[in-house]
This record gives C-alpha cells, structure tokens and sequence, in this order.
C-alpha cells in the first residue's frame, strides 16, 4: 500500500470498524476520480467498486427485507427497499461514520466541498461494500451493511407508504387533528451546486419536524417521517 495514504486507510477502518486483509482494496474504494484528473498516477478510481458494491447492497437488503417482512406484498417491498437504498441514505450514513475525511480526492473538488457532497459520498460508500465483499466475502458485507442500516430499515418500514411520508402524514394529521400539514423552507445553506434545503412542517399552529435534504421535496419528505413518528406515539 501507498505509504503516503496509509492514514487514509487506518482512519477509514476505524471508522468503519472493519479490518482489511487487503488494505489496498480500501485506497482503492477512497480514491475519487477527481485525484487522478489532477494527479495521473497508478492509483485506481473507486468506479468499478461503485458498480460492484451496488449490487451487493441491492441483494443483502433485499434479502434481509424479503425475511423480516412476510406480510408485504411484492409492490411494497419494492417501495420500500427503493427508501433504503438511494443517495440521501447512503449519503447520510457516510457522513454519520465521517467517510468523508478520509477519501481521496483532488484540490479542486474538496475545495469546492466535495467531502459533503452527496454523489461522492454515496459512491465511496458503495465502493467500500464493494471492498468489503472482494476482501472478507458477502457475509461479512451483508453483516456490515446490517449493522449499518438496520436504524434506517426499521424507520422506513414504520410508514403506511414507504414511499410517501408526506402523503401518511397528510392521511395521519387529518384522522386524529382534522387538519392538513403545512411545509415551509426556513434555511437553504451550501454552495449554489450542492445546495442544502431545511424544512419545517407545522399542522395548526404547531412544529412537529424538520428535515434536510439536497431538495425541498427530500427534505419535506424527512420533515413529515418526524412528524408522523410524533403523531403515531
């Protein structure tokens, strides 16, 4: 391994949690495309792992919803896996671990925040399932991602739509307080490219969530998945 990234690679695994064999495969998960625009080097973009890893995340949520949820119908797990496994979750799951610290990327791109953005993020994310899977095997990537996005699945399967909140909120606000949601914007922060939306939702005169996202609808969306979990208690 590289020795002028090995910090990269120990503070990724103790973020992570999880030991390499070949610690190699993890630079390469780091390694962002941007690097070798600015750098040519022999280090390898995380592309292909991207690729990989998307799979494998696609098939060890699939399976792990498929068991825990029998009463579901095809249509509803589609849905609901479609709620799992998208940017905004696997973007915030990165920035939870702190991910973003540690992958390899040009000057141009961390300088314009690339460490928060949402697409970097996801990628090396799903390059390191990639990773993971090529150094230890499904198993061990399927108890990674278990591990690590058994909160999410269990939140997500809580809605009577997985794929609406805001439309359960509605149906939820109207049966117990006979009034609609409202939502407003009331921060935007970032860069006009990777901009950041906070919104609050408010039935009468009353908060009950806020939520941020890469849009207004997104965050909408995780501002009623808070209200509703208010409502539903």
């Amino acid at each position: 391994m590289r020795k002028e990234f090995a910090a990269n690679v120990k503070s990724a695994e103790k973020r992570l949690r999880f030991k390499f064999k070949n610690p190699d495969l993890l630079l390469n998960a780091l390694t962002h495309k941007s690097y070798l625009a600015e750098r040519p080097d022999d280090l390898i973009t995380n592309e292909r792992l991207e690729f990989l890893g998307d799979a494998v995340l696609s098939l060890a949520i699939t399976n792990n919803i498929y068991d825990k949820f029998p009463e579901m119908s095809e249509g509803d797990l589609a849905k609901l896996r479609a709620n799992i496994v998208n940017s905004e979750t696997l973007a915030s799951v990165a920035k939870q671990m702190g991910l973003g610290e540690d992958i390899v990327m040009g000057k141009g791109t961390e300088q314009a925040g690339g460490r928060q953005t949402v697409s970097i993020l996801e990628n090396t994310l799903e390059a390191i399932i990639g990773s993971i899977y090529l150094d230890k095997g499904f198993e061990m990537a399927r108890q990674f991602l278990l591990k690590n996005f058994g909160p999410v699945i269990k939140e997500k399967s809580k809605l009577r739509d997985f794929s609406d909140a805001k439309t359960a909120l509605q149906e939820k606000a109207v049966e117990v307080m006979g009034k609609r949601p409202m939502y407003t914007v009331i921060e935007e922060k970032g860069p006009f490219h990777d901009r950041t939306f906070i919104s609050e939702v408010t039935i009468g005169a009353k908060v009950y969530g806020k939520g941020e996202g890469k849009s207004k609808k997104k965050a909408e969306q995780k501002a009623a998945l808070q209200a509703l979990q208010k409502l539903t208690k």
